[in-house]
């Protein structure tokens, strides 16, 4: 096997003191597709970061042991350098876009290599055709979606055709078909051009489907474990201890082996999952309920009052020629709803939201908060009513202190010194920031920065909280306590709207789900019935939970096609059956 990437006994530690790798031993072979996996501050970034000498030559720490990639020593040589041979995409998107136009960004590599136009521009088109962007090479990065953004840098890696990506959570703003396409992308970049892949990731489900060659665990800066798909993801007890989120098909698997369902492996992949569970149902080793002993609720306000009205919404963004954003929206929100927003990138979602919060004008329409024009609110009056969560926290981020960040807005709606300090102090807890109250904002990491902005508007407690991706940046266990503070904030009477790409926190918090597509709404109704409407939700670039589309493959067993989460799933059968005999 030919070396690419080797990290031999290699530590490293921040200016700080703070220990982020410790001991890592890894060699990546040429032609390997290699993912990472742990929860923030595992030390993926570093990881990343070490590989093309960012670290230490830029970002500057006590480092021990070696890397080396391509024969090279990072640290030895410029960054430009090593980027000739080795292509990397960061989680932010925003800090690698300088250019004005998506074409620029993506020919910019090419043109530093010197290659003659005619190839540059050849690149640059079969770069922006892998990612989905052709016929964006005009637009302006800044009128972009996240997920845009994201497929742009991703496009600039690829121009240059290096011999090794190292991505660091690539698809952290990209929805579900986006995220696959990325997935296969590389697959097929990894296959056909022989680029080896080395990228971190918390998406499990698509990790486990993709085929990667092997798996890295990794935890507190020390691999813990390390193999194929089939054995690191099959393990669920470590997956779980290192807070890493599972994937549902191994952990429905791993649950009812538990129940004493005899499985000589746990499957991890959709389509293992499948051929497994047909076996069983076939053989009557599991059996669908005839009446589930749980009631699949749901949860719809109907006789509260409407807070919320969008009433033949259109946006334009002044663009040459302009971008039609919006096109006639219509809908209704009633107090305490909790309302997933969900669609494919740049279908209008957070250009709504922007609306709704008062930050956007609509070109046609008007939105209603208890009947009155968001637009003609103070600035005040629509901090106590709608509060607006950006993608991108650094947008909403400006004090010298965590701590000050979030007494901001309560000292300007006219709270107590005594209500300012409790409510800060409760919320920084409960998102667990409380250790960083006199740290400056820019010290934190993207996904501590994004729980930070979203505590600066949650701790104000308006009427409507919007957040727009509020997960992005965000490990497993980051995204449950922010979706259950949500919750919980909606259970004590907050209307709650979550424009998300994550299908599973849509399956497990939202009540009900409006479907967007190129700046149209073309679904409004219950997450059930939504995740049951496959042709809507793959005309929006989404599909249903690996879970859901597990059991809607055995429909025909009797098995419902309205599971929403892997507890469901165990539910809806029974194990007491007797093997082998009657």
């Amino acid at each position: 096997m030919t070396e690419v990437l080797k990290f031999h006994n290699f530590y490293f530690w921040y200016p700080d003191g703070t220990q982020a790798l410790e001991n890592i031993s890894l060699t990546v072979g040429k032609g390997e597709f290699i993912v990472v996996m742990g929860k923030n501050g595992a030390g993926k970034t570093t990881l990343c970061l070490s590989t093309v000498g960012i670290i230490p030559n830029i970002l500057q720490g006590k480092m021990k042991g070696t890397v080396s990639l391509m024969g090279m020593i990072p640290s030895q040589h410029y960054v430009y350098e090593i980027t000739r041979k080795a292509g990397i995409v960061f989680q932010d998107p925003e800090s690698q876009i300088f250019t004005h136009s998506v074409f620029s960004e993506v020919t910019f590599a090419a043109e530093n290599l010197g290659l003659p136009r005619e190839e540059i521009i050849e690149r640059a088109k079969w770069a922006l055709e892998v990612v989905g962007l052709e016929g964006f090479e005009e637009r302006m990065p800044r009128y972009l979606s996240g997920g845009q953004k994201q497929k742009v840098v991703i496009a600039a890696a690829l121009v240059t055709k290096p011999e090794i990506l190292i991505l660091d959570e690539p698809t952290s703003q990209l929805d579900p078909v986006g995220t696959r396409e990325v997935f296969h992308t590389l697959k097929k970049l990894n296959e056909e051009e022989g680029i080896t892949i080395f990228m971190t990731e918390h998406k499990s489900d698509e990790v486990a489907d993709i085929g990667v060659d092997r798996v890295v665990l990794l935890d507190h800066g020390r691999i813990i474990k390390e193999g194929s798909p089939e054995e690191v993801l099959s393990d669920i007890e470590t997956i779980m201890r290192l807070e890493i989120k599972p994937p549902q098909i191994s952990e429905f698997f791993w649950k009812i082996k538990k129940n004493g369902v005899p499985l000589t492996e746990v499957p991890v992949s959709i389509v293992k999952g499948i051929n497994v569970l047909k076996n069983l149902l076939d053989n009557s080793i599991l059996q669908p309920k005839l009446k589930h002993s749980k009631s699949f609720k749901v949860n719809r306000p109907e006789q509260n009052e409407v807070i919320l009205e969008v009433k033949n919404v259109s946006f334009e963004y002044p663009t040459n020629p302009p971008i039609k954003a919006l096109k006639r929206i219509n809908f209704r929100v009633r107090r305490r709803e909790f309302v997933g927003i969900i669609g494919n990138n740049g279908s209008g979602k957070t250009t709504l939201m922007k609306c709704i919060a008062g930050l956007l004008k609509p070109t046609e329409g008007e939105i209603l908060f208890k009947g009155e024009n968001v637009t003609t609110f103070s600035v005040k009056e629509r901090a106590r009513r709608i509060g607006l969560i950006l993608q991108n926290p650094d947008a909403q981020l400006f004090a010298k202190s965590v701590i000050e960040e979030v007494e901001f807005g309560l000292k300007n709606i006219g709270l107590t010194s005594i209500e300012i300090k409790e409510r800060a102090g409760h919320v920084l807890k409960v998102l667990g920031l409380d250790k960083y109250m006199n740290a400056h904002p820019f010290q934190l990491s993207f996904g501590d920065r994004k729980k930070l902005a979203i505590a600066s508007i949650m701790a104000m407690n308006p009427e409507i909280v919007i957040l727009d991706e509020p997960t992005t940046g965000q490990d497993y266990k980051g995204r449950i306590e922010i979706c259950n503070l949500a919750k919980l904030l909606n259970e004590q009477g907050t209307t709650i709207l979550m424009v998300t790409h994550d299908m599973d926190l849509v399956a497990k918090y939202a009540d009900r789900v409006i479907v967007m597509n190129e700046g149209r709404l073309i679904f409004d109704g219950s997450t059930r019935e939504a995740f049951n409407k496959v042709d809507i939700l793959r005309e929006a670039g989404l599909s249903p939970p690996k879970i859901t589309l597990l059991a809607q493959s055995v429909q025909e067993k009797g098995v419902p096609q309205d599971i929403l989460s892997v507890e469901e799933m165990v539910e809806t059968f029974n194990f007491n059956i007797k093997i082998g005999g009657d």
